[in-house]
């Protein structure tokens, strides 16, 4: 009986000391992810690129002395060049482009050359296209230019907004990106033993994982340098065949608008496409849009899984789908928060079906090559 009062008292006095102490920590968790969730996605690239510059951060450490501060330095201004000098080359081509289609379109702005588009040129050159407007407009006749003007004002004014919004939101969290980096590059043998103190992984788990991740972030980042430069080509063709002016210039803007998540390459082709249905023909403008869907935004959906099979093993319908699911559930980050989180399901299944299920194949090794 005394053992049982004694025990009984022991579990009162722990459960007294033990809910308190599960509620405080619930606290602090729910406090946390109220304060760092904003940049968990963050954190998840600069941690995939840390991993894949670590070898070059130790062997750059050695070379200046052991400063780690120094390597970590001049890692991230390199990766820092390689983000801006696309941008601003893109920035660059884009600027030339917009200043020459405003020289264009100024003239074009004049309420007698909007009318007489409106009501002469429109109708003859897209019949159908009239009809449809006139049909969404009660069966009246074209809207007068009085009308429309407003409209456009109000709508480019929006998508300005729009834009110098999201320009504002990338730069953050590049700068956030570059900080993270940075620390992670400095301070990574310390993290890792951090973490790895309330790891549940063994010591060989850990590595293996970390391996497989190394190596699928390394073959997301060769995808997303080599698919710009496959869509290049195949939009350079498109462009030359079907009479887009200038083709080496529009596949450069390819190249670097296949960088920008989520637009990506139809930020190039589709005014390519524009330009031919009004400036040339209908028709072309017509092929131009369906070679740009069907071949040039084809490349990205092939190669990238490619890539990802030969450099992590993932099978490529995975790969595809880490990519995409990727970028609906995270946006641009996703594109290699995708293929990180199926990197870590793969570590997860290989952990649970050798080392917990001791699951081994008892078939000689030259069947299993064979």
């Amino acid at each position: 009986m005394t053992a049982m009062a004694r025990s009984d008292t022991g579990w009162r006095g722990g459960w007294r000391a033990t809910v308190p102490l599960f509620l405080w920590l619930g606290l602090i968790l729910v406090l946390a992810w109220l304060v760092f969730h904003y940049f968990i996605l963050t954190f998840a690239v600069a941690g995939s690129v840390a991993l894949l510059l670590g070898p070059a951060q130790d062997g750059l450490s050695r070379r200046v002395r052991g400063s780690r501060n120094i390597a970590a330095a001049i890692l991230v201004l390199l990766v820092t060049l390689i983000i801006l000098v696309p941008v601003l080359s893109y920035g660059t081509l884009i600027t030339r482009q917009a200043v020459a289609f405003f020289d264009w379109l100024r003239p074009q702005l004049e309420p007698a050359a909007i009318e007489r588009f409106w009501q002469v040129t429109l109708p003859s050159r897209f019949p159908l296209l009239a009809a449809w407007i006139r049909q969404a407009g009660g069966g009246k006749a074209m809207p007068a230019t009085s009308t429309i003007l407003p409209r456009v004002a109000a709508e480019a004014n929006y998508y300005l907004q729009v834009v110098l919004a999201g320009l504002a939101t990338a730069v953050f969290d590049v700068t956030i990106f570059l900080m993270m980096l940075f620390f992670l590059l400095r301070d990574g043998d310390e993290i890792r033993d951090v973490f790895r103190g309330v790891s549940p992984l063994t010591r060989g788990q850990e590595t293996e994982a970390m391996h497989h991740l190394s190596r699928t972030v390394k073959g997301v980042l060769q995808s997303m340098m080599i698919v710009p430069l496959a869509q290049g080509a195949v939009a350079w063709v498109g462009f030359w065949l079907l009479g887009v002016p200038s083709p080496t210039l529009w596949s450069a803007m390819v190249v670097f608008a296949s960088l920008i998540p989520l637009v990506g390459s139809p930020l190039a082709w589709v005014p390519a496409a524009i330009y031919l249905a009004v400036a040339v023909s209908p028709t072309r403008g017509v092929l131009m849009f369906l070679y740009g869907t069907f071949v040039i935004c084809m490349v990205d959906n092939v190669i990238k899984p490619i890539i990802l099979k030969g450099a992590a093993q993932i099978h490529t319908m995975l790969g595809f789908l880490s990519i995409l699911g990727g970028l609906y559930a995270f946006g641009p980050k996703g594109l290699i928060v995708g293929p990180v989180v199926l990197s870590l399901v793969l570590s997860a299944y290989r952990i649970y079906r050798y080392d917990v299920l001791r699951w081994r194949d008892e078939r000689p090794p030259d069947e299993l090559t064979a």
